[in-house]
């Protein structure tokens, strides 16, 4: 049985009870029923796929399509359509233009439904329209304001900070993808931030960033032609030889170094080939530092650039396998008093604890045998440092999660995760600190009488910590300096690893930094599959 046709007007559900429904008996209205002929059956254009035009259905149709194996009833010869639109409009009351803005259905002229109660005190009454039986009110016309000249929209492109959109662009892939990686241990995040508010009031700044954002996008997704960072780079220059030549130039410290550690970012990913890596902004970056040693107890963004700079200088002392440039003496004896001074040290100071120590341990293993005279620390202290870090490392720097290696399932290294970024870096420099020690002391093992299980357990204990390390940067996706770091730590110890499945997953590691990252590893690739292979005949 069908819902009856008064129902069906006022859009309501019927109960199709006997000759009149209960909805109809309440209202007091006549209870016409449906039609009970195939014929009489109403259609809507909307949700026939038949009638329905070609292309995408519009807002609010249903896209219906008939399936291949629809049943189709019959149908008699003649059938009648039936058009409601009258029926339907009759229901609602529209108003003339100019009338006053209220909206309503019109009252049926039938007695008002028993089944609605009455709203409680303090609701909002039902909105009606003027035709309807209640005492009407006559509204006082508000009297226009004057219109206040302060109270307008401002003209947002008078106070844009770049009016270029391809620089701000470039300075908006800056702050969104390569300042985290220069924020690796920092949680103020001065280079995504502090330096994006900073760059357009400062050219060096903004040049600096606008030359390597440039050139990061023309190694990944190739939408930007290699030469507009040789353009900005130039400009920098321009902006940094009078510093150079002592010409009197008003640039803050903290603006030269953050500016010198981004340029020498863009050195680093634009150098295909050691040979092709000048380390111009390196050496300069020595320079600025070593004459401004209180900049790496400072704060704010000239500390921030101090570590990074650090940093730097350790991947190249790893790919290159020599010491560092820097000189660290005057600044060891500042950060350790500093670091003896605070209690409790903040995850950011045991952060740059474990850059530091691995600094020193960089010294010592390449600088023993070096003609510079580089004053390197004793073995026992240094180790004893190390031992120091991890008996003492905060709870946050614990690993999340753990699994071991797994070469059955093609897994020759761990799953590592931890809960921050800073915690693996820290654990990374950690490893690779004492990796570096443990190949100084082989070396030395190989060219000595030393029995061989003494020799396979020193080389067992160093693997392990490469095993930690790598495992950390294959353990996650989205952190690109976690693999820069692995990828620097096979350039210096990347002949000791001799299983075939790691191997594999290690090269696959460079091409996906170089692909995904933009990080040219393309070399180093090459090499360390020609000396594996060389290992493995």
């Amino acid at each position: 049985m069908r819902g009856c046709l008064t129902c069906r007007q006022r859009h309501l559900k019927c109960d199709k009870t006997g000759s009149s429904c209960l909805r109809c008996q309440r209202s007091g209205r006549q209870c016409i029923p449906a039609p009970s002929k195939a014929e009489e059956v109403t259609f809507r254009h909307g949700q026939n796929p038949s009638l329905r035009p070609n292309g995408p259905p519009r807002y609010g149709e249903s896209d219906l399509v008939f399936p291949t194996d629809q049943v189709w009833v019959e149908m008699p010869v003649q059938v009648a359509f039936e058009d409601e639109t009258d029926r339907t409009a009759a229901e609602y009351h529209v108003l003339p233009m100019g009338a006053s803005p209220v909206f309503g259905k019109r009252a049926s002229t039938s007695r008002p439904s028993s089944s609605m109660a009455a709203p409680p005190s303090g609701a909002l009454q039902p909105v009606l329209a003027p035709n309807d039986a209640l005492p009407s009110r006559t509204f006082p016309t508000p009297r226009p304001e004057p219109i206040d000249p302060s109270f307008t929209f401002d003209d947002l492109s008078g106070l844009q900070k770049v009016k270029s959109l391809n620089e701000a662009f470039l300075l908006r892939h800056f702050r969104k993808t390569l300042g985290p990686w220069l924020d690796i241990c920092d949680d103020e995040r001065h280079f995504s931030v502090d330096v994006v508010e900073r760059a357009p009031a400062n050219p060096l700044l903004l040049y600096a960033c606008l030359a390597i954002a440039a050139r990061h996008l023309s190694h990944t997704n190739h939408t930007i032609p290699s030469n507009t960072a040789d353009e900005y780079h130039e400009r920098c220059i321009g902006i940094l030889l009078p510093v150079l030549e002592n010409i009197e130039v008003e640039i803050s410290i903290d603006i030269l170094l953050a500016s010198t550690v981004i340029l020498r970012f863009l050195e680093q990913i634009s150098s295909h080939s050691p040979s092709n890596d000048l380390q111009r902004h390196l050496l300069a970056g020595s320079v600025y530092i070593s004459s401004q040693v209180e900049c790496a107890t400072l704060g704010g963004l000239a500390e921030a650039s101090f570590w990074v700079f650090v940093m730097q200088d350790i991947q190249l002392a790893l790919g290159y396998q020599k010491p560092l440039r820097l000189t660290l003496r005057p600044f060891a004896e500042k950060l350790y008093h500093l670091w003896e001074q605070i209690t409790p040290q903040a995850e950011r100071d045991w952060a740059h604890r474990a850059i530091w120590l691995l600094a020193e341990t960089i010294n010592h293993c390449y600088g023993v045998n070096q003609s510079l005279h580089i004053e390197v620390i004793d073995m026992a202290a240094l180790k004893q440092r190390i031992r120091n870090w991890e008996t003492g490392k905060p709870y946050g720097f614990r690993p999340l999660h753990y699994s071991t290696a797994d070469p059955r399932i093609g897994r020759p290294f761990p799953v590592i995760w931890f809960s921050k970024s800073l915690h693996a870096t820290a654990v990374q420099h950690i490893c690779m600190a004492k990796a570096l020690i443990l190949q100084h002391e082989l070396r030395a093992l190989y060219s000595t009488s030393h029995s061989r299980l003494d020799i396979q357990i020193v080389e067992g204990n160093m693997r392990k910590s490469l095993d930690i390390l790598f495992g950390i940067a294959l353990s996650v996706d989205d952190d690109t300096p976690l693999r820069v770091m692995a990828c620097h730590a096979l350039c210096a110890c990347g002949s000791w690893i001799r299983d075939p499945l790691a191997q594999t997953c290690l090269l696959d590691l460079l091409r996906r930094t170089e692909a995904e990252n933009g990080w040219p590893w393309a070399f180093v690739a090459q090499k360390l599959s020609q000396d594996w292979r060389l290992t493995a005949r």
